[in-house]
Order: structure tokens, then C-alpha cells, then sequence
């Protein structure tokens, strides 16, 4: 019976395993495309990756690559898909993560094993789409939130050609086409940029105004502006340097010919760009405001504008997918996933999340975070809080969500790069009580009675 089953073998899974594997765990890694690396893997986009040919990182190589295993330094500061997925199949390969993975094969239920006590203290029985049933000690979800694309529902319908966001891997698409795209996120303004080098026209759509990070400021990646030492300022302070930095290095957005922001910096997940306000600048990009309807081979905006379009591609993020947790396992409602610290789920022992985070920056680094943490958890070097602890902190944390940001479904999520880091810290130093029970059942116990090292 292994140790741990991780779901996913894209950079969550693998940091995750590779943690695991550290400590001596026995890990299986069940993973449904036929290779490591997630949607870094471009050759993998028919099975659902969402790489396209153009893609590059939007964070820097610096503050993305796990700590524990840097990128080449060599390698450009913001490297390509095929680069980031050379790189994640060198992390999988050299620490025994790969041949740990099962590809080509989907998980289909996670259920707590029976036994006395409350569920999950028996373990997990993990049940894959060949019929294989698989018990283990602890279950690490690491399938990522890019789960299921989201479009708006809009009235009319449209007759040309029209897709979302995930589907989307090459500019040839577009090529002397009239396209519209929707959505302002990083996709959202990737794809519009990538549709202006060859499209007739391109109109990106928008709700309101949007604060466009670039990816240099002062000769340097913008990331690097963000140092730990923004761990101990304070949030007030921190969003004020970067607004400065952002309107020295780029100016304000109704200056560049976007509309102008119904919120402060940082109070949205801020999208990176190189190249939209030069895009916008050229006239390559027309920035119009909320579609309203599909009339055709037209579609009408809210201002009653209306344009004829070839091609409409939605950018408009996605809904957290967890198909293999029944509702009495775990709920997950409007893209909130009830975790403590964005990692346990406080009511069910041994069931661990990794990457289900969102942060101006990286998420890659933040996932060695979490994993060597739980892989502390999982062997006992480290324990959880009480159950009512951890409720209360979620329902803190979802108030203070609220509070600091615009209200969407892409703001479940949302940490501070360094901030986390701290905390997550602090978890990892959290030692048992010898005077009490621990509320996880470690693993450590029983290696010993197998006589396993670790």
C-alpha cells in the first residue's frame, strides 16, 4: 500500500512527489495525459494541456523555478513552453518521480476507507477509470484549477468560428480574420497580441479597466522588484511602491488607450503583458467594452456598438473541476475550495491540495512550499491545528478575500507571494504537543514497524 497517491503529474504533482519521495514515502503518481509536465506540455494540447505555440512564462525564470531545483542560468529570463517542459521532465526524472507515474490513466473517486474513528483516519481508497482500486495513507490532488472553461452566457447565436481559451495553440487561427477576443487576463491579452501579428482586425473585450503589469521595470524582470523583506511590510505600504513603479515604467492604462481601472492595483489579479499597449499604441488592437449578444456573423456590445466577426475566442478563466471528490468528501462552491492555508482540508485526515493558489508572481515556487510541507505532515516532522482553528481560519481568510478584492471567482485563490511563503513556515514549524493526540495518523510509526528508513 503506497504511502501517498498524487493526482496530476504536472508541476504540482511532481513537486509534490518529488517532496514524498524525499522523506521515504512510497508515492504513486496517476496522471491521465501520457506525459510529465502538465499544460507545459504543447504536444499534449489534443488530451487537454492548455500550451500554445506561443506561449512564455509570465513570471520570471528567478521567482518560478522550485527553490529547491533552479532553471538553467543560462536560460532567458522569461523561457518558452518547450524550455519550461524540459525542465519539469529533468525534475521528474532525476528524483524518481516518473517512474512512479501511471499515464493514460484517469481517477475517478476518492473515498475515506472505512474504519473506526472519523472518516479518513483509516486512509483512502483511490479508484482509477481501468478499475483499479488503490489504498493508501494520505491522497495529494494536484490536478490544478485550470479544470473546466467558462464562457458567459450570451443571447443570440454566433456562425462563425468560436472557442475558449484552453482550445486555442497556434496564430494561424487568425490569420486574415476578424477576431474578437474576450477576457483581459493573461490568456486573454496573449491571444490578442498573438491574433494581431495576422489577423485582419482584432477587438479585445473587456468589462472595465484593468491594470497591465509589464514584464521589465528598470531594466529588470518586474518580479524582482518583489523581495522577502515584503513578508514584514505592510499591504498599504507594498501596493503603493508597486503602483509608483508600475506608472514610472508604463504610465496609467486610460493613458494607453485601455479604460480606465474601477479598482486600486492589487486589488484585482493584475495581468502581465509585453507587448499590449504597443499592440494598442500601433492600432493592431481596438479595446472595446462588454459583449452583449451574438447576432451572426456580428456581435453587439453593450453600447450598442456592433462589428462583424470571424472568429470569437473567449478568455474568461474556468471553474475548479473536481470530479473524483463526491460532495460529502468535499464541496467546492463558486471556485472556493474550503482548504486551511490553501492545502488541508481541515474535516478530512490525509486529503492535501497543491497549487490551488493564484499570486502576482509564480505559482510553480509556491508548490515546493506546500509539498514540503505536507510531506512534513505526512511523516509526522510536523503537525496541523485543531479542527476549529483551521474552520476559523478559512472563514477569516474568505472575509479578508472579500474585503481586499474585486468580487470574482478568480479571487478564491489569491495569496501574496512572500506572505505565504511565511506562513507556510510557520505550518512547517508547528510541532506536536506530547501532551496531546496528534490530529494527523504519521506514517512514521508504521515505516518503523515495516523497517523502512526515511
Amino acid at each position: 500500500m503506497p504511502d501517498a497517491v498524487v493526482i496530476g503529474a504536472g508541476p504540482a504533482g511532481i513537486a509534490a512527489a518529488r517532496s514524498l519521495l524525499a522523506r521515504g514515502c512510497a508515492v504513486r503518481v496517476i496522471e491521465r495525459r501520457g506525459a510529465v509536465g502538465g499544460l507545459w506540455r504543447f504536444e499534449h494540447a489534443d488530451d487537454g494541456a492548455a500550451a500554445y505555440r506561443t506561449l512564455h512564462l509570465n513570471s520570471s525564470r528567478h521567482r518560478t523555478q522550485f527553490p529547491s531545483y533552479p532553471m538553467p542560468d543560462h536560460w532567458p529570463d522569461y523561457p518558452s513552453h518547450e524550455l519550461v517542459a524540459s525542465w519539469l521532465q529533468e525534475v521528474a526524472d532525476t528524483s524518481g518521480v516518473t517512474e512512479r507515474v501511471t499515464f493514460r490513466t484517469a481517477v475517478r473517486s476518492v473515498r475515506p476507507r472505512p474504519g473506526p474513528g472519523e472518516p479518513g483516519t483509516s486512509g483512502w481508497t483511490v479508484t482509477t477509470d481501468t478499475g483499479e482500486r488503490i489504498d493508501t495513507d494520505h491522497v495529494v490532488v494536484a490536478n490544478g484549477h485550470h479544470g473546466v472553461p467558462l464562457e458567459p452566457e450570451l443571447p443570440g447565436h454566433f456562425t462563425g468560428e468560436r472557442f475558449h481559451s484552453h482550445r486555442y495553440t497556434d496564430p494561424a487561427v487568425f490569420a486574415g480574420k476578424r477576431v474578437l477576443v474576450v477576457g483581459v487576463g493573461n490568456s486573454g491579452m496573449d491571444l490578442a497580441c498573438d491574433a494581431a501579428v495576422v489577423a485582419d482586425h482584432v477587438l479585445l473585450s473587456t468589462r472595465h479597466g484593468v491594470h497591465v503589469l509589464p514584464k521589465y521595470a528598470f531594466g529588470r524582470p518586474i518580479d524582482h522588484l518583489s523581495l522577502p523583506i515584503s513578508a514584514f511590510v505592510p499591504f498599504a505600504l507594498e501596493r503603493r511602491l508597486y503602483e509608483l513603479t508600475v506608472r514610472l515604467a508604463v504610465g496609467r492604462p486610460q493613458d494607453r488607450g485601455l479604460p480606465e481601472p474601477d479598482h486600486r492595483l492589487l486589488e484585482a489579479h493584475p495581468t502581465v503583458s509585453a507587448q499590449l499597449y504597443d499592440r494598442v499604441g500601433h492600432g493592431d488592437i481596438e479595446v472595446v467594452g462588454d459583449l452583449a449578444a451574438l447576432e451572426g456573423d456580428r456581435v453587439r456590445f453593450a453600447d450598442g456598438r456592433t462589428a462583424p466577426v470571424d472568429v470569437l475566442v473567449f478568455a474568461t478563466g474556468y471553474r475548479v473541476s473536481l470530479p473524483f471528490l463526491d460532495d460529502d468528501v468535499l464541496t467546492v462552491r463558486g471556485n472556493e475550495v474550503p482548504l486551511y492555508q490553501r492545502v488541508v482540508a481541515p474535516d478530512r485526515p490525509g486529503l492535501f491540495f497543491v497549487g490551488f493558489v493564484q499570486t502576482v508572481g509564480a505559482n510553480i515556487a509556491l508548490m515546493e512550499h506546500q509539498s514540503e510541507w505536507i510531506a512534513d505532515l505526512a511523516t509526522g516532522r510536523a503537525v496541523l491545528p485543531d479542527t476549529a482553528t483551521m474552520h476559523a481560519w478559512i472563514a477569516a481568510d474568505r472575509a479578508a478575500m472579500r474585503a481586499r478584492y474585486v468580487r470574482s471567482a478568480r479571487h478564491t485563490m489569491q495569496v501574496d507571494y512572500w506572505r505565504y511563503i511565511r506562513a507556510i513556515g510557520r505550518e512547517r514549524a508547528r510541532r506536536r504537543n506530547p501532551l496531546t493526540r496528534p490530529w494527523h495518523r504519521s506514517i512514521a510509526p508504521l515505516r518503523a514497524l515495516r523497517g523502512r528508513s526515511g
